[in-house]
This record gives C-alpha cells, sequence and structure tokens, in this order.
C-alpha cells in the first residue's frame, strides 16, 4: 500500500472523494491508516500527522445514523467509483461528548464501533490503543472520541469521519462531522489488489523466461 501526497485544498466528504476518483485513486480511510500501522509504514504515519493541524484529514469512512435510536450503519470507500464498497451495521454507536479512548473500549459497543471504523473484526484493545497512540504521537489520555446525540442524529444523519488535532493538543477521532458542509485535506493511497499483484508476478514470469531463453541462445 503507497500513501499519495496530497494537495493543500479544502473538500468537503462529497468532493474529496469526487477528487480523488477523478484521479483514479482510492480515497484515505481508517481502514487504510490502520494497515499502514500494520505495515510499520513509520513514514506515512508521520506524513499524515501533518493533515492534523491546523485543519483536520477528511477520510472516506461515512457513518449513517439511525433517527430513532443509536444504531448506525458505517460505509467504508463511501462513492469511490476506485474500490468497492464496504457496509457495516452497527447497533449501537455510543454517544461521545467527548469519550476516552480507554473509556469507549470498556464497553463492548464502544469496542464493536472502533472495530467497525478500522473495519477489523478481531481487532485486540491493545492493538487499538497502540495503533491510535502511534498515528497520534500523543498519550492515551489524550485520545478521545466525538459522536453526535440522538438529537442531533435526528437532524442530520449522514455524517463523515475524520482526525484532528484540537486546541489542547488532544487527537480527536470526530464522527460527527458534516459530510457536505465540513471541509478538509484528503489523502489517495493505491492498493495493490490480487489482479495487480497476479499481474505483476505474470510479467515478472514473462520476463525470467526471456532471460532464460536468451541466455540458452
Amino acid at each position: 500500500m503507497k500513501l499519495l501526497v496530497g494537495d493543500d485544498e479544502c473538500r468537503t466528504q462529497e468532493k474529496a472523494m469526487a477528487h480523488h476518483n477523478k484521479r483514479k485513486e482510492v480515497t484515505l480511510g481508517l481502514s487504510h491508516i490502520f494497515q499502514l500501522w500494520k505495515e510499520n509504514n513509520t513514514e506515512a504515519i508521520e506524513s499524515l500527522r501533518k493533515n492534523f493541524d491546523p485543519r483536520w484529514l477528511v477520510l472516506s469512512d461515512r457513518i449513517i445514523y439511525d433517527k430513532e435510536n443509536l444504531s448506525a450503519k458505517i460505509i467504508h470507500n463511501a462513492n469511490s467509483t476506485v474500490t468497492k464498497q464496504t457496509e457495516i451495521n452497527l447497533k449501537e454507536v455510543p454517544y461521545c461528548n467527548p469519550t476516552y479512548l480507554k473509556d469507549l473500549l470498556d464497553k463492548d459497543t464502544g469496542l464493536e464501533y472502533i472495530r467497525a471504523l478500522i473495519n477489523n473484526k478481531k481487532a485486540t484493545k491493545e492493538q487499538i490503543i497502540n495503533f491510535f497512540v502511534t498515528l497520534s504521537g500523543k498519550k492515551e489520555k489524550n485520545i478521545r472520541f466525538w459522536t453526535p446525540s440522538q438529537s442531533s442524529r435526528k437532524g442530520k444523519q449522514v455524517r463523515s469521519v475524520g482526525l484532528y488535532f484540537n486546541d489542547l493538543g488532544r487527537f480527536i477521532v470526530g464522527g460527527d462531522n458534516w459530510f457536505v458542509g465540513d471541509g478538509g485535506l484528503s489523502r489517495g493511497v493505491i492498493i495493490d489488489s490480487a489482479k495487480q499483484t497476479k499481474k505483476r508476478r505474470k510479467s515478472k514470469c514473462r520476463f525470467k523466461r526471456m532471460v532464460k531463453k536468451s541466455r540458452k541462445n
């Protein structure tokens, strides 16, 4: 996976997705960042950190909240024409105003919410903590989550996920941003699909056969 260099233009999630679709890029989401962390890609993580302040990083993750209860649907790669969307239905996304990372992980619904955000059902609490600590460069106590209240969800169901440092230097994972109203920076990413990998392997095999043939001659 390769993180691409972004520009300095501020875009809503809607416009960011259109921008990266036009460039034939996958728009960066939390699941991609989690994968970069698992690959120990320190350079990419440090590069992302620069996007958290003074602006915020718009991701391709979208949350559609229910009007009547705390259930929600998380959509990864929302509106992407480059890669497939993934939808995860949750019975509850806890109200965070804000909530510390540790406190959120202490709730089963909180753990499920974070696992859905990073699109990894088997991620342990320890992995999740290490991931956000590494990503933010902050201590665990300075990592917080925001989600809208029920009344706010009723007014605006569709929200986008964003990452940023607030005025106090705390790292915020926001699940309450208005996807057509709040603008920030965005990044593209190139993912090696199985098809692409297969093509590359075939081309390498062809090259090896050509070399062997030339050596025989």
